[in-house]
């Protein structure tokens, strides 16, 4: 349903108020995924993954009714080579209705350590206008410990733990040694969803 300007600035300050943090997130691509519908099972050899990671996907358009791209989910149900994902942690698994034949599952995880250790950011929002929500803190610069890399910003409702609400990629960095990271920007947008750089 296409949102109205009102609508969009309506939903985007309820979401300021709760994604008060900004975090740091390394990406490890997992191809050749296979699923059946018939078990909601996912598939791949010596995936590495465990109950609770944080995943999106990379379908093709015909594969996975009922999974979504670039949506985060949440491993479940692990056995062996299989596991189930879920639209929340430790949540009920999604029941999807056509195979998958061969898509890339995309882990997230949260940088940590360093000294001085890496910790997750306050960011704080104007109030928006025309379908976007401006940082009036303008970024954050993070600590980031040797062999890190950055991949993706996560907005969280807390400086731990918490609740995820979304995760925008940015242009990979990779740190040879301890040093910072600075997000310039964290502005949230329904006109093109969130945007970070």
């Amino acid at each position: 349903m296409p949102y109205s300007i009102a609508g969009k600035n309506a939903m985007l300050n309820a979401l300021t108020a709760l994604a008060t943090h900004c975090g740091l997130l390394t990406a490890t691509a997992i191809t050749a995924v296979t699923g059946a519908a018939a078990t909601d099972l996912l598939t791949k050899a010596g995936h590495g993954l465990s109950n609770g990671n944080l995943v999106m996907l990379s379908l093709l358009a015909s594969e996975g009714a009922g999974l979504f791209n670039d949506v985060p989910y949440y491993v479940v149900g692990v056995s062996g080579n299989d596991f189930q994902l879920s639209e929340t942690s430790g949540g009920a698994a999604i029941n999807f209705t056509s195979d998958v034949v061969g898509c890339t599952v995309t882990k997230y995880v949260e940088i940590s350590g360093g000294s001085p250790a890496y910790a997750r950011k306050a960011v704080a929002y104007n109030a928006a206008a025309v379908g976007s929500a401006d940082d009036s803190t303008n970024g954050a610069v993070f600590d980031v410990p040797a062999a890190a890399v950055v991949d993706a910003v996560g907005f969280y409702s807390a400086s731990t733990a918490g609740t995820l609400y979304g995760i925008d990629p940015v242009t990979q960095e990779t740190f040879g040694g301890q040093g910072t990271y600075t997000l310039t920007d964290a502005d949230l947008d329904l006109n093109g969803d969130r945007v970070a750089v």
